[in-house]
C-alpha cells in the first residue's frame, strides 16, 4: 500500500500541476496584449450585446442589426451587472481579434448556444495569468462574482492551458457548455470560489476535466466527464458536492486529495483505464470523502474501472452507504453497508442521442410548412456567411430557394419533410432502390407528402418501426451525412480513424460510425467553426445542408468542386 500512495502521489503531483510549488508554465505564444487598442464605450445595465463574426469592432457596434465582430471588443464596452452578451455561432480567436484570457465582468452574462451546449460557439485561445495563489497560468477565461457562462465551447490548447479559471469568485454558473482540447484543465475552480458546473460536457482535456482547489464550495451536478485525464480532482480544502455526474472512460474517474471534504451523490463512475475513485493520503491529514449515510444514501454506481472500483489510499476507512458497488472491486479500508433501493444512472449530456418517443400523429396535419420557400431574387442575409459560395451555387441552379423577404435564413434548423424535398430537388433523376412506403402520419395533402416517398424510395431517408415518419422533427447533422451515404450506397473510410479526425468522435452515434466515416472519405462532411468538430448530434441547418448537398454533387461531378477550410480532409 505504501508503494501505490507513493505512486499515486507523484501521479497527483503531475495531473494537478503541483499546488504547492504554484508555479505553471505558460504557452510561448500565449498572448499577453491588453485591450486598450480598441473602441471604448459604456454598456448599460440589463441590456445584450450582440457579438457576431460578421460584426465589426467600430464604436457604436454591439447591436442586434451591427453586432462586435469580437467578444473582446464586447467586453471593452464596460458591460454592468444584468448585461448578457450574445455570442453567434463561429469561431473566437486570437485571428478574429480576442485578447486572452477574455475577463467576464461580475454580474455579466456570457451566452452562446445553451440548446446545443455551445457546438456552434467555439472560443480558442489562451494568454498570460498571474494567479494571486498560482503565480502565471496560461487561461482562456476568467470570471467575476455573479456571472454566468453558457452555451459554448472552450478550449485552449497551449502547453498547460487552462480553459476557464474561476479564482475567489461568488455565485458562478458555468451551464450546458463543452470543454474540450483543452492542454491541462476545462474548469479550474480556485481561491475561496462558490460555483454551480451544471449540464457540461468535459472531453479530451489534458490533464483534468475539472479541478476544485482552495476552499472551494458549490454543486458539480449532471455533467459528462469522458475520455480525459481525470475526470475531476478534488484537493487542498474544497468541499464541492458531486451530483449525478457520468464519469467514463477517463484515465482515472474521481481523485480526492489533502483534506478536502467533497460529497458524492448519485454518480456513474464507470469503465475508467485506472481507478474509478482514488482517496490519497495527507502527509498532516486526510480527506474526508461522504459516499453516503443512513439518512442520505449516496446512490453512486461504481463499475467496470480496470483497477479498482474505489482506491483508498489515506489509511482512514470510509463509510459508504447505499451505492452499487462490488466490495471485490475495493481496495482499502472502505465500510460498504448496500443500497436498499434501486439505483438508476444519472441522466446527462451524452454522446448517444437517445431513441426519440413515438409521437402521436396530428389530428390535423398541417398541408404547408412554416414560411414555405419561394423563389427570390436574391438572398441578402448570405453575404460574407462561411457558406455563402455553396448556398448561392445551389440557389442559381434552383435546388434550393429563399422565402418571402429576400432571406434564406442560414442558421434555421432543417426538418426531415424539408430534408426531403431538398434532396429530391438536388438529385432529380436518382433511381429507385426499393418500394415506396405510405406513413400513417403523412396525410396525402400533406406538402411534401410526394417529396417524402420519392427520397423514401431513393434511400435517402427511412420511416421509424411504427410505420411513422416524423416530418416535422428536425433532422440532425448524423443523420444527414447518414442519409446520403445510404442514398448513394457510398464506400469507404475506416470508423477506427474517426476519432484522430474529430475532437468530438466520442459522441457519434453507433448506428452512424460507419457512414460517417464513409462520408469523410468521401469528403461530403463540411464542419462549420471547424472541421474538427463534427457536432453529429446538434439540428443541421439551412446553410450547413446546403454544402453538405453540394459536396455531394461535387463527389458525382457534377459540380466543380469549392475549396473549404472546413471540408474534413481537404
Amino acid at each position: 500500500m505504501a508503494k501505490y500512495q507513493t505512486a499515486a502521489g507523484l501521479l497527483l503531483l503531475l495531473t494537478l500541476g503541483s499546488y504547492q510549488s504554484a508555479i505553471a508554465a505558460v504557452d510561448r505564444g500565449a498572448n499577453t496584449s491588453t485591450s486598450s487598442n480598441l473602441p471604448f464605450q459604456i454598456a448599460q445595465a440589463n441590456t445584450i450585446l450582440f457579438v457576431a463574426p460578421s460584426g465589426t469592432d467600430a464604436l457604436g457596434a454591439g447591436t442586434q442589426a451591427t453586432p462586435f465582430r469580437s467578444i473582446t471588443a464586447a467586453l471593452n464596452a464596460k458591460p454592468q451587472a444584468g448585461t448578457i452578451v450574445q455570442i453567434a455561432p463561429g469561431t473566437y480567436s486570437a485571428d478574429t481579434g480576442e485578447i486572452f484570457p477574455l475577463k467576464i465582468p461580475a454580474g455579466v452574462t456570457l451566452r452562446g448556444d445553451s440548446s446545443s451546449r455551445g457546438a456552434g460557439v467555439l472560443i480558442s485561445g489562451g494568454g498570460t495569468f498571474v494567479s494571486p495563489t498560482f503565480a502565471r497560468q496560461n487561461v482562456s477565461m476568467l470570471v467575476g462574482n455573479g456571472t454566468t457562462v453558457e452555451g459554448i465551447t472552450l478550449t485552449n490548447s497551449g502547453n498547460r492551458g487552462y480553459a476557464l479559471w474561476v479564482e475567489s469568485a461568488k455565485n458562478v454558473a458555468i451551464a450546458n457548455n463543452t470543454f474540450v482540447g483543452t492542454g491541462h484543465d476545462g474548469v479550474f475552480l480556485t481561491g475561496d470560489t462558490s460555483a454551480n458546473v451544471v449540464g457540461n460536457i468535459f472531453t479530451k482535456n489534458g490533464a483534468n476535466g475539472l479541478s476544485a482547489v482552495g476552499t472551494s464550495s458549490g454543486e458539480i451536478r449532471e455533467n459528462t466527464f469522458e475520455d480525459t485525464g481525470f475526470g475531476l480532482a478534488i484537493g487542498q480544502r474544497s468541499r464541492v458536492a458531486l451530483i449525478g455526474n457520468r464519469i467514463t472512460k477517463n484515465r482515472g474517474g474521481i481523485v480526492i486529495s489533502n483534506i478536502a471534504t467533497p460529497t458524492l451523490r448519485g454518480n456513474l463512475i464507470e469503465n475508467n483505464t485506472e481507478n474509478g475513485l482514488v482517496v490519497l493520503k495527507d502527509r498532516n491529514s486526510q480527506p474526508t470523502v461522504d459516499l453516503g449515510t443512513t439518512g442520505s444514501l449516496g446512490q453512486n454506481i461504481f463499475r467496470g474501472n480496470k483497477v479498482a472500483d474505489i482506491n483508498n489510499a489515506s489509511g482512514v476507512t470510509i463509510a459508504a452507504v447505499g451505492n452499487q458497488v462490488d466490495l471485490k472491486r475495493v481496495i482499502g479500508p472502505v465500510d460498504l453497508v448496500a443500497s436498499s433501493v434501486p439505483i438508476t444512472p444519472p441522466q446527462t449530456p451524452s454522446p448517444v442521442v437517445p431513441v426519440p418517443p413515438t409521437p402521436k400523429p396530428p389530428v390535423n396535419p398541417p398541408t404547408s410548412p412554416v414560411n414555405p420557400p419561394t423563389v427570390s431574387s436574391g438572398l441578402s442575409d448570405v453575404k460574407g456567411h462561411w457558406a455563402e459560395k455553396y448556398i448561392t451555387a445551389l440557389a442559381e441552379k434552383g435546388i434550393i430557394k429563399g422565402f418571402n423577404d429576400g432571406k434564406f435564413r442560414p442558421e434555421d434548423s432543417v426538418t426531415r419533410a424539408q430534408f426531403a424535398a431538398i434532396v429530391n430537388s438536388a438529385f432529380p433523376t436518382k433511381q429507385n432502390i426499393r418500394p415506396s412506403v405510405t406513413f400513417k402520419d403523412v396525410p396525402t395533402n400533406f406538402w411534401a407528402n410526394q417529396a417524402i416517398q420519392e427520397a423514401n424510395a431513393k434511400g435517402f431517408i427511412s420511416g421509424y418501426p411504427n410505420q411513422t415518419f416524423r416530418p416535422t422533427e428536425n433532422i440532425t447533422r448524423a443523420q444527414v451525412l447518414v442519409a446520403l451515404v445510404n442514398g448513394w450506397q457510398l464506400s469507404g473510410g475506416n470508423p477506427n480513424s474517426l476519432p484522430s479526425l474529430y475532437q468530438d468522435a466520442a459522441q457519434i452515434p453507433s448506428y452512424a460510425l460507419g457512414a460517417i466515416a464513409t462520408a469523410t472519405n468521401n469528403k461530403l462532411v463540411v464542419n462549420y467553426p471547424s472541421p474538427k468538430l463534427l457536432a453529429p448530434n446538434r439540428n443541421a441547418t439551412r446553410a450547413e445542408v446546403a454544402a453538405i448537398i453540394y459536396q455531394t454533387l461535387a463527389k458525382q461531378g457534377a459540380v466543380p468542386a469549392i475549396p473549404s477550410a472546413f471540408v474534413t480532409g481537404q
